[in-house]
């Protein structure tokens, strides 16, 4: 070990501007790393995680752009089928509402071979709604399988009538076949004013 620090010793001195020379370089080298490189460095790395932190956040507003401008296509879609169901299938008014119900209805009963005994109606409407419901109440008698093909008639039928109550019940012994009492109801428009 003494003979390697005494050669070191001997190239250092015979050679002593060549390591003065190396000994700057080196300590230049490092100034530079120090005061330019290694900030730059940190700089790029600073840079990258911001870069992969804004893709991640483009990534994220994409996905929510689209569930917002897919409920937003249902919504327009859900108003689009209100507005139709609205305008082409509610009565416009109280009039058409009764020419619904009493002359389809009518027309159902007698199509099933059914005698209609008794029907009344009754218009409801709630004062801060244009919307209205017209309650009609029917008494009908007739054979239980004619029944059952009206009821399924009314069900199926492309007027917006609503079956609230049925009462089925055996007629006394003057009437034959069965005794239907339906209590129905249809909503319509209230008002002047187009829906």
């Amino acid at each position: 070990m003494t003979r390697t620090l005494a050669f070191i010793r001997r190239v250092i001195a015979e050679k002593r501007v060549l390591v003065a020379l190396v000994a700057i370089g080196v300590g230049v080298d490092a100034g530079l790393y120090g005061l330019a490189v290694y900030p730059w460095t940190l700089r790029v790395e600073t840079a990258d995680r911001r870069a992969t932190a804004a893709a991640a956040n483009l990534e994220a507003a994409r996905q929510r752009f689209e569930v917002t401008r897919r409920e937003a296509d249902g919504r327009d879609r859900a108003e689009a089928e209100l507005r139709t169901f609205r305008q082409e299938i509610l009565p416009r008014n109280l009039a058409g509402a009764r020419s619904l119900t009493f002359a389809r209805l009518a027309a159902l009963a007698e199509a099933h071979d059914l005698l209609m005994e008794r029907r009344a109606s009754a218009p409801e409407r709630d004062e801060d709604s244009r919307l209205a419901r017209l309650r009609v109440s029917m008494v009908l008698s007739g054979a239980y399988r004619d029944i059952r093909r009206f009821i399924h008639a009314l069900e199926t039928a492309p007027e917006f009538v609503i079956i609230e109550e049925i009462v089925l019940s055996r007629g006394d012994e003057t009437e034959i076949g069965e005794v239907l009492s339906l209590g129905l109801s249809t909503y319509y428009w209230h008002g002047d004013d187009e829906p």
